[in-house]
């Protein structure tokens, strides 16, 4: 297949732009590095923007592993301020996905187009602009030969936080602050939890997320000030999970001390949030992580990545298939996508200057902000800023 269009990362971003891109007949060369998808992934819970975007692109989570929590939790210092039924938060409550399966999926729609092809286990290593404006890709493929190089028309870069294209192209990037990392772990589930649930649980410099995750373990992501994992990681996991004890309800600490021989897939990310200043440039686009990293706080990742691939699809099809204005209809997805991007990024950075402060004016405003959150949950302003978490900060439609 000669493609029109090569995407670099079949990550949720790029799988479902390579879908909308090749059932509308653009022949698209879809690049990932790994030889599958069998991997551990964070920050998995789809959004109602997420799940309509997707919903949009005629892609259904049947067949997918999933988990919905049945209740949403708030607790303060050990003391909980708020449990509500999730249904209060619309029809579409969020969602814990298995990644793995729902790319497996998109993929193998997408191959019944005639125009996609899925290159697994390719890392690019280099890319050059050529006079014609193509993009050669030098591609380390892992065969006998083990590299290649291939020329596109049309390069669009979805490869995530670490993108190798955007380091190539090097645009100009606006960092964002983000004084803390998370440590991402799994356990088993607690047997008392016969409902789902997404509790959050905060105080004095601590942030605790747990959700059922897909596969039914409890999926934890313990949120810490920047640059203290090391001392937790000298102290081990046995120590490490006495200090989120110390921070944590009786019945969740409980469980975490009784469990903590199977604690699971431990793991530090490095948050960072940052958008590049120019997605766009000659034949390139960059889309989701690539362009825009994102806080964890808020769970958005995902959703704005799907949320990106709609938008590009919308622009770029009609122009590919004129074969004309492209890079013009690209600039347009920034344009389009930019304003979402800086809001979310904004709100997201909130939480972490509450929750992990360790002040007397941090606790006053912590306790007033559960005071405000117990109250009956329409109409709040806390509930019109969560439903942007929820449905996104602008209409997001797929149009071709």
């Amino acid at each position: 297949m000669h493609a029109q269009v090569a995407i670099v990362g079949a990550g949720p971003a790029g799988a479902l732009l390579a879908h909308l891109l090749s059932s509308r007949g653009i022949e698209t060369l879809l690049i990932e590095r790994h030889s599958d998808f069998s991997r551990e992934f964070r920050g998995e819970i789809l959004m109602p923007s997420g799940i309509r975007a997707l919903r949009s692109a005629g892609i259904s989570l049947d067949g997918i592993s999933t988990s919905s929590p049945a209740r949403l939790e708030g607790y303060l210092n050990g003391q909980r301020f708020v449990d509500v039924d999730a249904s209060s938060l619309g029809p579409l409550p969020p969602t814990a996905v298995s990644q793995p399966e729902l790319l497996e999926k998109i993929v193998a729609l997408s191959q019944t187009s005639g125009a996609f092809e899925l290159r697994r286990g390719a890392s690019v290593r280099g890319l050059t602009r050529e006079s014609d404006g193509s993009i050669s890709l030098r591609l380390a493929t892992g065969g006998a030969d083990g590299e290649e190089t291939i020329r596109v028309p049309y390069l669009i870069g979805a490869d995530g936080r670490s993108s190798i294209v955007r380091k190539n192209l090097a645009p100009r990037v606006q960092k964002r602050s983000t004084p803390l990392d998370v440590v991402w772990f799994k356990m088993p589930y607690p047997k008392t939890w016969e409902e789902g649930r997404l509790r959050f649980e905060f105080g004095n410099g601590h942030l605790l997320i747990a959700v059922r995750a897909p596969e039914g373990r409890l999926q934890v992501a313990w949120v810490i000030l920047k640059g203290t994992y090391g001392e937790l990681r000298k102290r081990g996991i046995e120590e490490w999970i006495d200090g989120m004890c110390r921070h944590a309800d009786p019945e969740l600490a409980a469980h975490l001390r009784d469990e903590r021989q199977d604690v699971s897939h431990p793991f530090l990310l490095d948050a960072v949030t940052d958008r590049v200043m120019g997605w766009a440039g000659p034949s390139t686009l960059l889309i989701g992580d690539a362009a825009h990293t994102m806080s964890p706080v808020g769970g958005q990742g995902l959703n704005l990545a799907l949320r990106d691939s709609i938008v590009s699809a919308n622009v770029l099809v009609p122009a590919l298939r004129r074969g004309s204005g492209v890079d013009e209809g690209a600039r347009r997805v920034e344009a389009l996508r930019g304003p979402e991007i800086d809001r979310i990024q904004r709100l997201a950075a909130l939480p972490p200057r509450l929750m992990m402060g360790r002040s007397p004016l941090h606790e006053l405003a912590r306790r007033s902000l559960a005071r405000i959150a117990a109250l009956p949950f329409s109409g709040l302003p806390a509930r019109r800023t969560a439903s942007l978490f929820l449905d996104g900060v602008s209409e997001v439609e797929l149009e071709i």
